[in-house]
């Protein structure tokens, strides 16, 4: 395109400019954006129709009397807002997200409404990068005292379920913080921190202390707060950052006592540790981690922990118990993974007999060595999945499953179940239709 444009006359790129902007609005409005000077009532009003027409088709329970689609997007606008920020007009750009903000507010009908949640906490991620491009008085004034006025708005819908994004304002607003309207703010914190968000409170008065109160005063803060999972996280980073691995690894293992272990969800804080002993090259403390890793639910692990014990020399005599440990604790579709890795045939065939929808995944792998027994677990899978299917989308999977059947080394027997199924299934003419789309060569 560079090379295209290059072989052009400037008359010739400004006529094609000019022409395409006068019948393209989209276009003209990016060469305003990107050449012209902002018109600060112009641009407003202009954003104003903009954000008007992004969320016109916007509909919710309370304006139409039940639950409705909800289409929202607004990336041009907010494309140009990070332009207009980029140029220099940091105001502008802030106010262009902030009237956002309130028109998805508007619309808010309760806090786990996803598609207006996402962009109104989207919104608020664009506004604080965008504060913190501000460099004149006025702007950050201006953006300070926004933030606090937005923490009491309750246009709309939200008035009435609320919109719990005062944390986030007042912490955009603690990025602007001075020692003239430090009182203010924390009057405002007073009014909005609550129990179940001390955490995030937690950390405005960590960035306030930091910004207007020295490193002596930030340490102690720190120390005095450990118990909050934000703060925690600042002292660890600090702490690697400084390389004070000792103190990187208590902080996770402290971390560990009191954040237990919910499910199969692995606590970030074993991932944080696993980095401490990489940082400090403990081979043995790695692969401890590594293990509780792996059992808490994270397979990617697991070649690491293989990689680390083989190292040691300890991987043939570790591998049984482990793989026991597996068994155990791990979801059967985990411990089936583990033993495809580990080539594992004989173990695999047996959950494959007590998890039969599972064949799909290791059929191929088990034809190889069991072929009489994998076809007896594909075929009565297939046969059951079938006869409880019911509409094209689980006749869609069926075809589908049965063409993994014959992908596996069985391409006689699902020709055979195909033809069968096609006179089996004759008064359902959309699976019928389906069978004879499956291609199996």
């Amino acid at each position: 395109m560079k090379k295209l444009l290059e072989k052009q006359t400037k008359e010739e790129l400004l006529e094609f400019i000019l022409e395409y902007a006068n019948n393209n609005e989209r276009f003209a409005n990016a060469v305003d954006v990107r050449f012209g000077e902002p018109e600060y009532k112009k641009e407003i009003n202009k954003f104003k129709k903009q954000i008007c027409h992004a969320l016109g088709n916007i509909s919710d329970y309370h304006h139409h009397g039940g639950w409705g689609y909800i289409d929202v997007d607004v990336s041009d606008i907010i494309t140009e807002a990070r332009f207009r920020a980029k140029q220099g007009h940091v105001k502008l750009a802030f106010i262009e997200m902030e009237m956002i903000y309130c028109e998805l507010l508007k619309n808010f009908e309760y806090q786990a409404e996803c598609e207006i949640a996402d962009e109104a906490e989207s919104c608020l991620e664009i506004m604080l990068e965008i504060a913190e491009k501000a460099v004149d008085s006025d702007d950050k004034e201006y953006i300070f005292n926004q933030c606090i006025a937005l923490t009491d708005y309750d246009e709309g819908d939200c008035k009435d379920y609320g919109a719990d994004y005062e944390d986030k304002l007042l912490r955009i607003a603690a990025k602007l913080v001075t020692t003239g309207n430090r009182t203010e703010l924390e009057r405002v914190i007073s009014v909005y921190d609550s129990e179940w968000r001390k955490d995030e409170f937690k950390l405005i008065h960590y960035d306030i202390i930091n910004k207007l109160d020295g490193t002596d005063a930030t340490e102690k803060f720190i120390a005095d707060n450990l118990q909050f999972e934000s703060i925690r996280e600042i002292a660890y980073d600090n702490a690697v950052y400084r390389k004070e691995h000792g103190i990187a690894e208590k902080l996770c293992i402290d971390a560990l006592k009191v954040h237990k272990q919910h499910g199969f969800s692995v606590s970030p804080w074993l991932n944080k540790l696993y980095l401490v002993y990489e940082n400090t090259e403990d081979k043995s403390k790695l692969a401890q981690t590594a293990q509780k890793i792996v059992l808490a639910g994270d397979l990617k692990y697991y070649e690491k922990l293989k990689s680390l014990l083989t190292e040691q020399n300890t991987w043939n005599e570790s591998y049984p118990e482990l793989l026991q440990e597996c068994k155990l604790k791990l979801p059967y579709i985990k411990y089936m993974e583990i033993l495809a890795k580990e080539n594992e045939c004989e173990l695999l065939l047996g959950e494959a007999k007590k998890h039969p929808e599972q064949i799909y995944n290791h059929g191929k792998m088990l034809a190889k060595k069991h072929k009489s027994e994998t076809l007896i677990i594909f075929s009565e899978q297939i046969e059951k999945e079938a006869k409880s299917a019911y509409g094209r989308e689980a006749y869609n999977k069926v075809c589908a499953n049965i063409s993994t059947f014959a992908k596996a080394g069985y391409e006689n027997e699902a020709i055979k179940i195909v033809d069968e199924f096609k006179i089996l299934y004759k008064r359902k003419p959309a699976f019928v239709d389906e069978l004879g789309k499956i291609g199996i060569n």
